[in-house]
C-alpha cells in the first residue's frame, strides 16, 4: 500500500483536521457567527476582534481548527496573509446591509486573497452575513459586487447567511468541508 493509499485510509477512519482562515471587514459578523458555530446560539453582544482568535468544530468527518482574524486595515495589512498561510480553505464574511462597504470587502478580498498565489487552488465560502436585515443585499447582489464571476483560481461558493438566525450556516460549512475533503481526496 503507497503511502497516500495509508494516509488516506488513515483519514477516512480519524476526523481530517484542517486549518481555516476566516477574513473580511470589520464588523462583517466573523466573530459571532464562529461563536453560533461553537455554542450553537446567538450571542448580540460578541465584541470586535482585536488580532485573532482561535476556536474549533466539527462537521462531519472534518474538525476545523478556526482562525478568525481581525478586519481592521491594520490587521489585513500585517496578519491576513500570514495567518491564510498554511489553510485548506477560506471563509470570506461580507456584511451584506453594510452596502456602502462592498466595495471595500471587493478591494481586499481581490488584493489579498484571489490574486495572491500563495492561497491559490483553496475553496473560499463566500458569506453574504446579515441577511435577516432588511435592508441586505442578496447573495447575487453581493456576488455581483465583489466580482466573483471572475475568479479562476478557486472554487467558491457564496451563500446568504444570518449569525442571528443561523440560517444556513451548516450548509455553507457543509460545502466547505466538502470541497476540503475532496482536496485531500485528490493528494
Amino acid at each position: 500500500m503507497s503511502f497516500l493509499s495509508k494516509l488516506r485510509a488513515k483519514f477516512a477512519k480519524e476526523k481530517l483536521t484542517v486549518k481555516i482562515a476566516w477574513l473580511g471587514l470589520d464588523q462583517a459578523g466573523k466573530t459571532t457567527l464562529v461563536k453560533r458555530i461553537t455554542s450553537g446560539e446567538f450571542n448580540g453582544s460578541t465584541f470586535r476582534t482585536l488580532g485573532m482568535n482561535v476556536d474549533e468544530f466539527s462537521s462531519g468527518n472534518v474538525r476545523f481548527i478556526s482562525w478568525d482574524i481581525g478586519g481592521q486595515e491594520a490587521f489585513r495589512e500585517s496578519l491576513w496573509e500570514s495567518y491564510m498561510s498554511g489553510s485548506m480553505g477560506i471563509v470570506y464574511v461580507v456584511d451584506s446591509a453594510d452596502r456602502p462597504r462592498l466595495s471595500e470587502a471587493k478591494t481586499e478580498l481581490w488584493k489579498y486573497v484571489l490574486d495572491n498565489d500563495k492561497v491559490e487552488n483553496i475553496p473560499i465560502l463566500v458569506l453574504a452575513n446579515k441577511q435577516d436585515l432588511e435592508n441586505a443585499a442578496s447573495a447575487g447582489e453581493v456576488a455581483r459586487a465583489l466580482s466573483l464571476h471572475k475568479v479562476t483560481t478557486h472554487s467558491y461558493a457564496i451563500v446568504p447567511t444570518s449569525a442571528k438566525t443561523g440560517f444556513n450556516v451548516e450548509e455553507g460549512l457543509e460545502w466547505l468541508r466538502q470541497r476540503v475533503t475532496e482536496k485531500i481526496d485528490l493528494l
